[in-house]
């Protein structure tokens, strides 16, 4: 009792240091991310039921480069129930073809995955264009891509 009289103000910072402290980690606890749960939430829920073949989308890619004029490569990225196809054409490709093409990605999905995945196409060029890059997205309620000219 007699340091605790001697000391008051020592006392008292340390209290205040103390209560900062456990605030401090009260705060960092109900502010921090939670790890252990899924990234996408609830969100997934039944998404192995709407299962996307990977072959017709490499056979998409073969076909497309192969196939169709002025398109360099064709790349695709699934990300929870968003997929992303990027295609890359030539800058001579004019832009009535590059949506067709566009559309064209459709054909490789079934009724069931389109009704459930939203779709990003993105149509880009090495070359520096008026047109491209373009941004193509359709929602899984939609049925053809919303256009956006960058």
């Amino acid at each position: 009792m007699k340091f605790i009289k001697s000391h008051k103000t020592l006392c008292i910072i340390l209290a205040i240091v103390f209560i900062l402290l456990i605030a401090g980690i009260v705060l960092f606890i109900k502010f921090s991310p939670d790890t252990n749960k899924d990234v996408y939430g609830n969100r997934l829920v039944d998404i192995e039921k709407y299962p996307i073949d990977q072959e017709r989308l490499q056979v998409m890619s073969t076909e497309f480069a192969t196939n169709l004029e002025g398109v360099q490569s064709v790349s695709h990225n699934i990300k929870g129930r968003r997929i992303n196809i990027t295609l890359k054409l030539g800058a001579s490709v004019p832009k009535d073809i590059a949506i067709q093409y566009a559309n064209k990605t459709l054909e490789y999905f079934t009724d069931e995955v389109k009704s459930y995945y939203d779709i990003q196409i993105f149509l880009l060029t090495d070359e520096e264009s008026e047109i491209f890059p373009m941004i193509g997205y359709k929602h899984k309620t939609s049925s053809t891509y919303v256009w956006k000219q960058e």
